[in-house]
């Protein structure tokens, strides 16, 4: 009777401990065989949001991401740190009479991609992200640039013919598809919305299909693929799934499983979580949440990271100075508004420095902390969104900035 009970006991709670939830109307997975490929490839239909909801990843996305060569993208979404603030607008802070920066406003800042209590990246920046982290090779199927005239020449014919109320009904129903995983829902929800505008949907996304499997069909014949293009881009007979078929290959959904704990991939993916970037020319290392970008707009040496789905930016410029009189530097810097004030502290615990709030040019209030090493001026800069200004999140980030 012990022994009966005991091994019950033991079935019970090993099959809790390990039990897993299969979803087989969850269409976003999909393995792609045959045409003479060696390896199989997968594709993954992704939603342009930080939402936590769409990182609700499958056991079975995240191994295929873990083991595939190559991520594809649409695009190249990193061509944008340099270019664009994702926050929808600046942040107001305000002082106290001790010049000490404070706000009221406890509301998350809105982006582009949606606001500060959404995940730092949206989904496809993160699968891009996490390529550069685990040192996996990345393609995009169209440029930024094709990309973006794609949706202007659509958008600004479209969007003054519905209003907030209507749009907002769309997209709550286009994201209730998605989690769903219902990819037919998702391509007929955006084609109904795109009828407003004659050839939007050919314009947006049949043509565009076409382009991403030519591409697709490309690079896939000598690497293992993890592709992540919009979820609209799918289903239906022009669907870049239809497409695939045509072309010859093997294309079978994969069901969504959901494990209770975290499974080997996905306890290994996480381990990639942030990038330590070293360069030996300016003699020092930063801790990022991903890769950071050179930008090459400017004539001095600028670093720049983007938090894209949270809309914080982080930046680390370094020029040759004439003299070493850090306090007028960090003053003209700086550029404090009024009743602000400039802390003077030890980066380092041996280098001086000076920190405090200024106005950064087409970003707005900025922390800023500046210092001089090595006869050269360092400016570590960071902006974002509301929560993210009235945190410690600038400084942690100042702290990880080590000079030899």
């Amino acid at each position: 009777m012990r022994i009966s009970v005991f091994i019950f006991l033991l079935t019970f709670l090993t099959s809790n401990l390990f039990s897993q939830s299969l979803i087989t109307n969850n269409q976003l997975l999909w393995q792609i065989s045959g045409n003479g490929l060696k390896k199989n490839s997968y594709l993954f239909g992704s939603y342009h949001s930080n939402d936590a909801r769409v990182f609700n990843l499958s056991d079975s996305t995240y191994s295929a991401f873990l083991h595939a060569d190559a991520v594809v993208l649409e695009a190249d979404i990193y061509q944008l740190f340099a270019e664009y603030d994702m926050r929808l607008k600046e942040v107001d802070v305000k002082f106290d009479s001790k010049g000490k920066a404070f706000t009221s406003d406890t509301k998350p800042t809105q982006t582009k991609y949606g606001n500060e209590d959404g995940r730092p990246q949206f989904l496809d920046l993160y699968f891009q992200q996490m390529a550069y982290n685990m040192g996996k090779a990345f393609f995009p199927l169209e440029t930024v640039e094709e990309q973006i005239d794609a949706f202007e020449s659509v958008y600004e014919r479209t969007s003054t013919q519905k209003n907030l109320q209507d749009l907002k009904i769309v997209q709550d129903n286009l994201f209730y598809a998605y989690l769903k995983g219902d990819i037919e829902r998702v391509r007929s929800i955006i084609q109904n919305q795109l009828n407003d505008s004659k050839n939007a949907y050919d314009r947006l996304i049949v043509k565009r299909n076409i382009n991403m499997v030519n591409g697709i069909d490309t690079l896939c014949r000598n690497k293992s693929l993890f592709i992540a293009v919009g979820c609209g881009h799918l289903a239906g007979n022009e669907g870049i799934i239809a497409l695939l078929r045509k072309k010859g290959y093997n294309l079978r959904q994969v069901f969504a499983s959901y494990s209770e704990v975290k499974t080997e991939a996905e306890v290994n993916i996480s381990k990639f979580n942030k990038f330590v970037y070293t360069d030996k020319k300016e003699k020092f290392s930063a801790v990022f949440g991903g890769k950071p970008i050179i930008d090459t707009n400017v004539n001095y040496f600028r670093l720049i990271y983007q938090e894209m789905g949270q809309g914080n930016t982080f930046v680390i410029e370094i020029e040759d100075v004439q003299n070493d009189n850090l306090a007028e530097y960090a003053a003209d810097v700086i550029d404090l508004p009024e009743k602000s004030i400039i802390t003077e502290l030890k980066h380092q615990n041996k280098i001086e420095a000076f920190e405090g709030i200024g106005y950064e040019y087409a970003a707005g209030l900025s922390w800023k902390r500046v210092f001089i090493v090595n006869g050269k001026l360092i400016k570590l800069i960071c902006y974002g969104g509301n929560k993210f200004m009235n945190s410690n999140r600038p400084q942690a980030f100042f702290n990880k900035v080590i000079f030899e």
